[in-house]
């Protein structure tokens, strides 16, 4: 028991180190191609940052949901960066703007939300899908009754005692060859 839970714990440290070692590796890249977009990326991804620390869970659904949002909202500042002029000044006028870390931290907060929001309506839509199944099978199963009869949810069993029994199986015809 001891060392299945050593080998869980060894498969999601190892998911965090290479997700560390990826971030690693594109922050290497964009401080070749552009430090302004390194800053501009490292301040407007806090979120996800801490979203790496809290989520704990093998899935991180968290981390994956406060990534995609945070991402999105630091995407069109990233895309003024690049197709305008590719500056520290245009990255550090984005960073002190209100209104810029307001959408990117925003769009993390929503990632959150769907986060802790899609669970409850899944489970409330499967929910409702399985007793609409269970009703539709109801009354099926209410049509078959009054087309065979009550005979239908009876066993009968015929044969010798001592004989494989076959249930539902008249008793005048003969039984079905074995072999």
């Amino acid at each position: 028991m001891a060392k299945a839970k050593m080998t869980v714990k060894k498969q999601q440290g190892g998911g965090l180190m290479l997700l560390g070692m990826m971030a690693l590796f594109a922050a290497v890249i964009l401080m070749l191609v552009s430090m302004a977009s390194l800053v501009l990326v490292c301040f407007g991804m806090l979120p996800t940052f801490v979203a790496v620390l809290i989520d704990r869970s093998p899935q991180r659904f968290a981390f994956i949901s406060v990534l995609a949002m945070n991402f999105a909202g630091i995407f069109p500042y990233l895309l003024d960066l690049w197709m305008g002029s590719n500056s520290m000044s245009v990255a550090i006028d984005t960073l002190t703007d209100v209104f810029s870390l307001f959408l990117m931290y925003g769009s993390a907060g929503l990632g959150w939300i769907l986060f802790i929001v899609t669970p409850p309506i899944v489970t409330t839509v499967m929910t409702f899908i399985a007793q609409r199944r269970v009703s539709v099978l109801r009354a099926s199963q209410k049509k078959l009754l009054g087309e065979w009869g009550d005979a239908v949810t009876k066993e009968e069993v015929v044969g010798e005692p001592g004989e494989a029994k076959e249930p539902g199986a008249p008793a005048a015809e003969p039984k079905a060859p074995r072999g």
